[in-house]
């Protein structure tokens, strides 16, 4: 089992306490299914009612990357589609967001954007020649 998936190091964020990184590791190992949602929903409210918004969105942008952290190898013969389902993953999630009352509007497409960064920051550093294919499109 790779302990690196639910051991992480917080360093540099907010997230100290114990209770508070089990919510985050919760967050960050969802899946992208109906029950996954609902963890997130519900652990977000914690780092909503606290105003730590910069918390919430290191957090958004690990679970966005984490399928790349537990297949690299899938990721690395399938680098667009695996880009692609990542992207559409975190659509899926701002949209889940953007049907919540408790979230607002600004806080789902603030997320959304760092989560589409991270994911291709990710991507580049896995995969070098994605990083060229996109320079080609520019």
């Amino acid at each position: 089992m790779n302990m690196a998936l639910y051991t992480r190091d917080f360093s540099g964020t907010g997230i100290k306490t114990p209770f508070d990184q089990m919510r985050a590791n919760a967050m960050i190992n969802a899946k992208h299914d109906v029950r996954g949602m609902s963890i997130i929903n519900f652990n977000i409210n914690a780092f909503l009612q606290q105003a730590r918004h910069d918390d919430l969105y290191y957090i958004l942008c690990q679970w966005a990357v984490e399928p790349i952290k537990r297949s690299p190898t899938k990721f690395k013969r399938h680098p667009e589609a695996g880009e692609r389902a990542l992207h559409k993953r975190a659509k899926a999630l701002k949209n889940n967001f953007t049907g919540t009352p408790h979230i607002p509007d600004w806080l789902a497409d603030t997320a959304a954007d760092m989560m589409h960064r991270a994911i291709e920051e990710e991507m580049f550093a896995l995969s070098p020649e994605l990083k060229e294919s996109h320079m080609n499109i520019a």
